[in-house]
């Protein structure tokens, strides 16, 4: 029988299903209020770890006040659905469904929309590398898009606390360690995203978030996904040179030449200091969809490949989550829902 209620909150509708769990929309049966609510069930391997992860996601963003930042409000077990759950903010675009970057369509959102994003994105990092965090798995599938025209950046279930008073804080004994992806060592985030120290096992830093970051806008910008070589960065020419300068920063293959603060590149991008979550014209926003067209970034890559690099590089411009996922669910042999 299915569930109908969790804690003091109904069930109103299933958002997202993972491996380790589900995300509801939920009403709060006496206040009214619409969430969004995270399951963790209990019923799996590797439990006691993954459980540790789970109620540390919970308690950092509950610690978290900032306006591109999802908040926890509640955390607790349900004997009767057996399963850990917290309460989020419910972050709907302007028709009422959960979209994230992944589902904006191609070419539908301008330059003006992306250096509003970043300026948003920029100073949540900022934020959170300030209070001793990493994040470890900025991507497009984590970064909400809301209904007044903002982004709102989510999942911080890899997250790495830096801070030894945060660790002990939040109640975490023991360090998840990363390692080469390819050799199957335990790794956080996802492939496509990882800065080349984190997938040479080094650990993640503000400077891997940096370069993730980068990963996300070069994907919006250009449609096909960054890889280092020859005139990759002539897929930029179309648009305003400060992106290339700000990319080019963002992706440098030593973490050490990436830039330690964000808000001052969002500066420069737009002319303006970073803009809040409101800031955006909702008429003005960008249409989410479910069924991209990539012609803009077939043509990109079909040029390219004529000129520099051969036919293989349209194979990998496709999905925009074709890169493989290599978080604790992936590695634990826990199934993830598929790229739509």
């Amino acid at each position: 029988m299915a569930i109908e209620h969790i804690g003091v909150y109904r069930i109103v509708r299933l958002l997202g299903q993972g491996g380790m769990g589900a995300v509801y929309e939920v009403v709060h049966e006496k206040l009214g209020v619409h969430y969004a609510l995270k399951t963790f069930t209990l019923d799996h391997g590797h439990v006691e770890l993954l459980k540790e992860r789970f109620l540390a996601e919970g308690r950092i963003l509950a610690r978290l006040h900032h306006p591109n930042l999802v908040r926890v409000f509640d955390l607790d077990f349900d004997a009767v659905a057996q399963t850990l759950y917290f309460v989020m903010d419910l972050v709907l675009y302007k028709d009422g469904e959960p979209y994230t970057l992944a589902d904006v369509e191609d070419g539908s959102a301008d330059e003006d929309h992306l250096s509003r994003w970043f300026g948003q994105l920029a100073s949540a990092l900022d934020y959170i590398h300030d209070a001793g965090i990493v994040h470890r798995d900025i991507k497009l599938n984590n970064i909400l898009l809301g209904a007044h025209g903002g982004v709102v950046l989510s999942d911080f279930g890899v997250s790495r606390f830096c801070s030894g008073q945060l660790r002990e804080d939040l109640h975490l004994d023991r360090t998840i360690v990363s390692g080469e992806a390819t050799t199957g060592k335990l790794v956080m985030g996802t492939v496509g995203y990882m800065a080349p120290e984190v997938r040479r096992g080094e650990d993640a830093t503000a400077a891997a978030d940096a370069y993730s970051l980068g990963i996300v806008f070069f994907r919006l910008l250009t449609g096909v996904w960054f890889e280092n070589r020859p005139n990759i960065w002539g897929l930029l020419e179309p648009f305003d040179e400060r992106w290339r300068r700000i990319l080019q920063r963002l992706l440098a293959e030593n973490p050490n030449d990436r830039p330690i603060q964000l808000t001052p590149l969002a500066r420069s991008l737009s002319g303006t200091e970073a803009v809040g979550q409101s800031d955006m014209r909702t008429s003005d926003m960008p249409s989410p969809s479910r069924h991209r067209r990539w012609w803009i970034a077939a043509a990109a890559a079909l040029l390219l490949c004529a000129v520099a690099v051969g036919v293989s590089f349209l194979r990998r411009s496709g999905r925009k989550d074709t890169p493989q996922t290599v978080s604790v669910a992936h590695l634990f042999a826990i199934p993830e829902s598929a790229p739509d």
